[in-house]
């Protein structure tokens, strides 16, 4: 029987799982800690490149989206995160440059001292800034509906009549002012922004607010607020013979050093702060629009009186609480026993010097000069608009007691420029505030309380005067 024919060499071994497995346990170490290297150096570069696109998305998210949200929308009109935030930073730092200017000028902290915890309180400085943005938005849609338009030329003129205010100068081509002599920056209150005679870039561009005389007690007082009239004076009084080509290129100085100073303190663009002199603007021309309906005259009475006050012992110009029935019972008995002695001859200002409880124009023989009825409280402008000329009327009773009155004139008066002004701001306001009412604002953003900027911080704009601890 023949044999197989063989090739020479070893036969071929087919390789097992076995051999397989025998071969891993056979790997050298270096083998073996070269592949965990690489699984490792694998791992963490993924986390790296998780690492990395969270941050991206952190700035991207911080730096580009978060200002681009809107933060509250009035009619639809919406305020974004940044426009809100550049207005906050411009704000804060010209609060401090008055407050600042101020001390320079008197060295009295006060001041400061007063606006301090706004200052240092995000929520206290912003929370109104916001709402002056909001009614921002309401004046420029009025004034589109009205056809009222600012141009350049317009922001221009409201930029120089601020700078004006700080050399007590008036703008070429307006009329001619006295200068003010007196030192007197004046702010005011941030929690309360109203407009002014000459409205300014928001409350916080108008003057500080300075001591008021507190109101004579028992004087029927004006029901609207009076319009304190700003009048900064940061340089040395102008001489009279500046020529308008030298009041414009002051004013010109000025305005290139106000914006340079304000964009690198606040870290804000020219623009953001040209906005805030053209909201200026269109409120300045929407309060002539409004008030252009406003009597130029109205009905004024001549008046003097004597109170007889509930409460004697009252501090001057303090609200009087309701009286006692033994009070007014008192009252009442000193106040006829007045009006008989008046009857009997005794003259009126004697009578009022001695015993009415209005200190204030007591010493005027009870004169209270021309007035608008409205200007008085209810009762006493009933009886003033009513009573006979020179007749002695009373006791008429108010909140602040008895009151003897006589009026001794009657008639339509024309209004002061200051009393017109008055008038236009209060239709204005009263237009504002249903405005407010009628629109459809806000919401304002979940988180619009955390993103109010405290840069500039307090101390880098007042802490070399009166550091924050």
């Amino acid at each position: 029987m023949a044999k197989k024919k063989t090739v020479g060499g070893p036969r071929s071994h087919r390789m097992t799982v076995d051999d397989v497995q025998r071969r891993k346990e056979y790997k050298s170490r270096a083998e073996r800690d070269r592949m965990w290297q690489r699984r490792i150096l694998a791992v963490t570069a993924v986390l790296v490149g998780i690492s990395i696109l969270i941050l991206a998305y952190s700035v991207v998210y911080e730096q580009v989206l978060v200002p681009r949200q809107t933060i509250t929308q009035v009619n639809g009109a919406k305020i974004t995160t940044r426009e809100f935030q550049d207005r906050v930073r411009f704000l804060r730092w010209q609060t401090a440059q008055q407050l600042r200017n101020y001390y320079l000028m008197t060295g009295d902290v006060t001041q400061i001292e007063q606006y301090l915890t706004q200052l240092a309180s995000p929520i206290q400085f912003g929370s109104p800034i916001l709402t002056e943005m909001e009614e921002d938005l309401l004046i420029e849609q009025e004034a589109k509906r009205r056809g009222i338009t600012v141009d350049e030329a317009a922001i221009d003129r409201q930029v120089d009549e601020f700078m004006a205010q700080g050399f007590g100068l008036s703008v070429p081509g307006e009329p001619t002012s006295t200068p003010t002599l007196t030192p007197t920056i004046t702010l005011t209150p941030l929690v309360s922004p109203t407009p002014s005679n000459t409205p300014l870039p928001t409350a916080t561009l108008t003057p500080l607010p300075t001591a008021t005389p507190a109101a004579t007690e028992g004087t029927p007082q004006p029901t609207s607020t009076p319009t304190v009239e700003p009048t900064a004076t940061l340089s040395p009084t102008p001489t009279a013979t500046l020529q308008a080509s030298e009041i414009q290129a002051t004013l010109e100085q000025a305005s290139g050093d106000f914006f340079s100073d304000a964009t690198k303190g606040a870290d804000v663009s020219r623009s953001v702060i040209r906005k805030v002199f053209y909201y200026d603007a269109l409120r300045q021309a929407l309060i002539e629009d409004i008030g252009k309906d406003v009597p130029t005259e109205e009905l004024q009475v001549n008046v003097r009186h004597i109170l007889i006050s509930f409460d004697p012992s009252l501090p001057a110009g303090q609200a009087p609480p309701p009286p006692t029935d033994e009070q007014k019972a008192d009252a009442l008995a000193r106040a006829e026993a007045v009006l008989s002695a008046l009857q009997d001859g005794e003259p009126f200002a004697d009578l009022a010097a001695e015993m009415s409880n209005d200190t204030g124009s007591a010493a005027r023989g009870g004169e209270l000069g021309w007035a608008s009825p409205d200007t008085y409280v209810g009762a006493f402008a009933d009886t003033v608009r009513e009573a006979e000329l020179g007749a002695i009327v009373g006791p008429v009773e108010t909140e602040f007691g008895y009151h003897i009155i006589q009026v001794n004139g009657r008639e339509v008066r024309p209004l002061t420029p200051s009393e017109l002004s008055s008038r236009k701001q209060q239709a204005y306001q009263d237009w504002l505030n249903e405005a407010r009412q009628n629109a459809d604002i806000g919401p304002r953003h979940k988180d619009w309380i955390d993103r109010i900027p405290e840069e500039p911080t307090y101390n880098e704009l007042l802490g070399d005067i009166l550091p924050l601890s």
